[in-house]
């Protein structure tokens, strides 16, 4: 409860694990949370209500839960999907999901999860040792930093533009999903680098952005 005495607003958080749990009929299930702790300019402390709880957490303390809600982020079941899937930080917790579903499955299919990754640095980036572990012919990773020292800022939005010609292919496939999570800035900056690669390559995103609504191929969750 709040200083009032009040409850607190829920908060909503993707679940990281595959659809049939963290451990395949262990009946459990993982979240990713950060810890936010800002200093505001008068010197107190901003902390988190929620990733504080969560990261305070004991072994065998009670949580109240409700949900769940929505039903957009769900990977495509069909094996020839690609996937395209931008994020940044705790955003890419529904992609963990993702990676871990099809990994598990081991289906044969044509379709290739595109994983877009952002983050500060590699040490601000959640799972980066487990990432390096799943096999290629599942996961296309591109692992992209801004304030890596001695190197330019990059965002997903520049890493994009960089494989223009490959995001131009998938885009005109009639499988293929996208997928964005993370912090609302993303969203404008990965809607104009698809524009972008759009009118060069020939591609009307914005009937294409549509019909992909339409279709529920397109899919976006920013906060």
């Amino acid at each position: 409860t709040d200083a009032n005495g009040r409850p607190h607003a829920m908060r909503l958080y993707s679940i990281s694990s595959a659809r049939d749990g963290e451990k395949p009929g262990a009946n459990n299930l993982a979240i990713t949370a950060k810890r936010v702790a800002e200093p505001r300019p008068d010197g107190t402390v901003f902390r988190g209500v929620a990733s504080n709880f969560v990261c305070d957490l004991k072994v065998g303390d009670a949580v109240p839960v409700i949900g769940p809600f929505g039903a957009t982020f769900l990977l495509p079941d069909d094996p020839d999907a690609d996937v395209i899937m931008l994020c940044t930080g705790t955003g890419s917790a529904p992609f963990r999901a993702f990676t871990e579903r099809r990994r598990r499955l081991g289906v044969e299919g044509r379709g290739m999860l595109h994983l877009f990754f952002g983050a500060r640095t590699p040490e601000e980036l959640p799972y980066f040792g487990p990432l390096q572990k799943v096999p290629a012919g599942v996961l296309r990773q591109e692992l992209v930093f801004s304030r890596v020292p001695g190197a330019p800022k990059e965002y997903v939005q520049h890493r994009l533009l960089a494989r223009a010609a490959e995001m131009a292919d998938l885009l005109a496939r009639p499988g293929t999903h996208i997928y964005v999570c993370g912090l609302r800035g993303l969203e404008e900056g990965v809607e104009d680098a698809l524009a972008e690669i759009g009118a060069r390559h020939g591609l009307d995103w914005p009937s294409l952005r549509a019909a992909m609504l339409a279709e529920g191929r397109l899919h976006v969750e920013t906060y």
